[in-house]
């Protein structure tokens, strides 16, 4: 084999494993079958935790990523410093496990989701050294269609299965609640960047489509988190893409006009739809229960209950189990460092904080082309999301944002030299 052929069949590889992660959004629909008002112990299972990202993860892990020594590389270039963090984080993980948690099911249905994961992670990062940024971009375009046949698939279930008024909230495929659809918006408005072109208008104009539309779904479904997640997210692009500011300027503005305008006119199903509840949820009036939906009391309750087991926590995905009596059955609290606290504690978060040290000092940021803006803003608007909602619970927006942070940051030096 050539070179060339060599080069070919890695991006062959490549595009073949970022076309199937690009297709995570229908993928969460199709696999556990998230038709209709019935459901069965299988779709409550997978669609209940958003599991068809990890099924896909493992089905791309075992067909592409060949490198049977990655991970006993990654253990042995790791310095004995991080081999202690491991060692404590896992010892910690389970002490938890066997002496705190409620649901030991639970705890190893979740454990397991972030062994897969982080595998997959390992082997997306060796893979991200073999494509081409073209390959990168494509990833952003197919999510985009991606999103948008998740959201027709939507349509198609209520107009077959007409909805009663709670399904407009709880019934939505892929995720328990429309809140959380917003993730899939966020990708979306991400994805139009990519094809960012710096004064081109003859980009702009199919790069709405995907900006239009996430916006349009955003001020449709009430959703502010994804609101404020784009809003921050695109200013990070604007501050940072120095070459790409008038695009994103123009991409951000015409996509908010489009939006705004649709949605005066577009009907709204359900009192917790529309640009309405977005707007009097941001009123300064009553704001821990109007603006904050409650959460600010759901964050206090949750910190008192982490402290009842600080070092450790009361163990991984036990929160629907063992969170606040008024909110059970709740998959987080809406805040990813509460999460954090709550089920893994102090011991969970200084690893947190020591592996974002080591890797801050593997990698170095650097967005240049248009596939790392659109990385850049579901990143930083991810980051922000994390902090109200349950952005780092579900594994599909977990996936996305850990191409986006592998698209964004560079790595300083090969992968064999992190123990120097």
């Amino acid at each position: 084999m050539t070179i060339d052929e060599a080069k070919m069949a890695r991006n062959h590889h490549g595009m073949a494993v970022f076309g199937l992660l690009a297709l995570l959004p229908i993928a969460s629909v199709i696999i556990p079958w998230d038709f209709g008002p019935l459901e069965n112990q299988y779709r409550q299972l997978m669609a209940g935790h958003s599991l068809s990202p990890i099924v896909i993860e493992l089905l791309i892990f075992i067909a592409f990523f060949k490198n049977e020594h990655l991970v006993s590389d990654f253990v042995r270039h790791s310095n004995w410093i991080d081999k202690i963090v491991g060692t404590v984080f896992l010892s910690a993980m389970l002490y938890s496990f066997l002496f705190v948690s409620h649901s030991q099911l639970l705890f190893i249905f979740g454990f397991l989701a972030v062994l897969i994961h982080l595998l997959f992670s390992l082997s997306l990062f060796d893979n991200m050294k073999q494509v081409d940024r073209h390959t990168q971009e494509y990833f952003w375009i197919i999510l985009g269609v991606s999103v948008i046949g998740y959201t027709a698939l939507w349509a198609v279930d209520f107009l077959v299965h007409p909805p009663t008024e709670r399904d407009w909230i709880d019934r939505v495929p892929g995720v328990t609640n429309v809140r959380w659809a917003g993730f899939f918006w966020l990708s979306i408005f991400s994805a139009g960047l990519a094809l960012a072109r710096p004064s081109s208008l003859k980009r702009l104009f199919p790069a709405l489509i995907f900006g239009a539309f996430g916006l349009t779904m955003t001020l449709w479904t009430g959703t502010r988190g994804s609101l404020i997640a784009i809003a921050f997210g695109t200013i990070c692009a604007i501050v940072l893409s120095v070459g790409y500011r008038k695009f994103i300027i123009k991409y951000c503005l015409a996509s908010a006009i489009i939006a705004i305008a649709i949605n005066v006119y577009a009907p709204v199903p359900h009192n917790q739809y529309g640009m309405d509840r977005i707007i009097s949820r941001l009123q300064p009036n009553d704001v821990a229960t109007r603006g904050g939906s409650g959460r600010t009391e759901l964050w206090k309750q949750t910190a008192q209950l982490a402290r009842a087991h600080p070092l450790v926590g009361h163990g991984i995905d036990q929160f629907q189990k063992m969170g606040p009596e008024k909110t059970l059955g709740f998959k987080g609290p809406h805040s990813f460092p509460l999460q954090l606290l709550f089920s893994v504690g102090l011991v969970g978060l200084f690893t947190l904080l020591y592996g974002i040290w080591r890797f801050l000092g593997m990698f170095r940021l650097q967005v240049d082309k248009p596939h790392e803006i659109a990385a850049l803003t579901f990143f930083s608007g991810g980051c922000l999301y994390s902090l109200y909602d349950n952005f780092a619970y579900y594994p599909y927006s977990i996936a996305i944002f850990t191409v986006s942070v592998f698209m964004v940051f560079k790595p300083r030096r090969l992968l064999s030299s992190i123990s120097t």
